[in-house]
């Protein structure tokens, strides 16, 4: 009796955060009228539509609702699969719409497609694994003349000033906490309001990817962008965010949309003003690295800066009781 009630109590807590996920998604207006845009210009009664990762199955739903013949929705959360079927059911197109628990590139289908969808986009545009899942789709899956949506992914950024909701911490105490100082420096923030954020120079590509045709998976080291700056001293972060294609005259940037979270990685404000500034950007499995190298004719400065960085740090203050800043 315990156990089922302890499982109770983990699915209660894994279906509660899991529909809290979901509903930052389906809030998002501007990112919701985009893809069902970008769908509406290619639906066709005659159209066969695969949804890769599909969620809720809003996109499978109005694939179906906008008239394809046949949508067959992936999806590896069974819960999420539940979900697909009612909502099929719920606007009439049950009956044109298959949902199959899984990893489409583990999968097949006996089929083609004349479309396929898929919404795997991070923070970070690559994280969700959009590329490997749009090479398989299009290589195995996709009828030679088919659609991708979306056409393209990127990470873009740019240098920018960041506000800060607390400029020390803790809030109120009259003490010595820099600590909290340098683990702010080395730990991305997610930008929660675009009012807090100024951008201080033209937005660069730090990588992009055409699903319609590219073939290897990005590497992710030493993504690297540049600038001529002319006063470096207002620089104290890189902003850097997801944008897509998703099919021709329709796109998405992360700065416009509320379900896409950019990230900021902080730096100290340089000395100087006219010079070059470069950013450069390494994102692993397990950690983000980050660097900033200011330039001019007074010489170069640099900072680097990781969440690695600062574990190594506390972990080896906390064995020898040593200062770590």
């Amino acid at each position: 009796m315990k156990e089922t009630a302890e499982g109770k109590a983990r699915l209660y807590n894994y279906a509660t955060e899991l529909f809290k996920g979901h509903e930052k998604l389906l809030s998002d207006a501007r990112r919701n009228r985009a893809f069902f845009s970008a769908l509406k210009k290619h639906i066709t009664p005659d159209r066969v539509v695969l949804d890769i990762g599909s969620g809720t199955g809003i996109w499978a739903i109005a694939a179906a609702k906008l008239g394809a013949r046949r949508v067959v929705a992936v999806e590896q959360d069974p819960l999420l699969i539940g979900l697909i079927k009612a909502l099929a059911n719920q606007n009439g197109v049950s009956d044109r719409i298959e949902a199959v628990a899984g990893d489409s590139r583990q999968m097949g289908f006996g089929m083609k497609f004349d479309i396929v969808i898929s919404e795997t986009i991070g923070n970070l545009a690559f994280e969700e694994q959009i590329v490997p899942i749009m090479i398989d789709a299009r290589q195995r899956l996709l009828k030679p003349d088919g659609v991708l949506i979306p056409q393209s992914v990127a990470l873009v950024t740019a240098a920018a000033h960041f506000k800060s909701r607390h400029k020390k911490l803790p809030a109120g105490i009259a003490a010595n906490y820099d600590i909290f100082e340098f683990l702010a420096l080395n730990i991305p923030v997610g930008l929660s309001s675009l009012s807090q954020l100024k951008v201080l120079s033209q937005p660069q590509h730090l990588a992009r990817a055409d699903l319609t045709t590219i073939d290897d998976i990005p590497q992710f080291s030493g993504l690297t962008a540049r600038w001529e700056v002319e006063d470096v001293s207002k620089v104290n972060c890189f902003a850097v965010w997801a944008e897509a294609t998703l099919t021709e005259g329709v796109g998405l940037s992360a700065l416009k949309t509320s379900s896409w979270t950019p990230l900021i990685y902080c730096v100290k404000p340089f000395n100087g003003e006219r010079g070059q500034l470069e950013f450069d950007l390494t994102i692993t499995a397990t950690s983000n690295y980050w660097k900033a190298t200011f330039s001019n004719e007074q010489g170069q400065q640099l900072q680097s800066y990781s969440p690695a960085y600062a574990a190594s740090l506390l972990l080896g203050a906390s064995a020898a009781a040593a200062p770590i800043c």
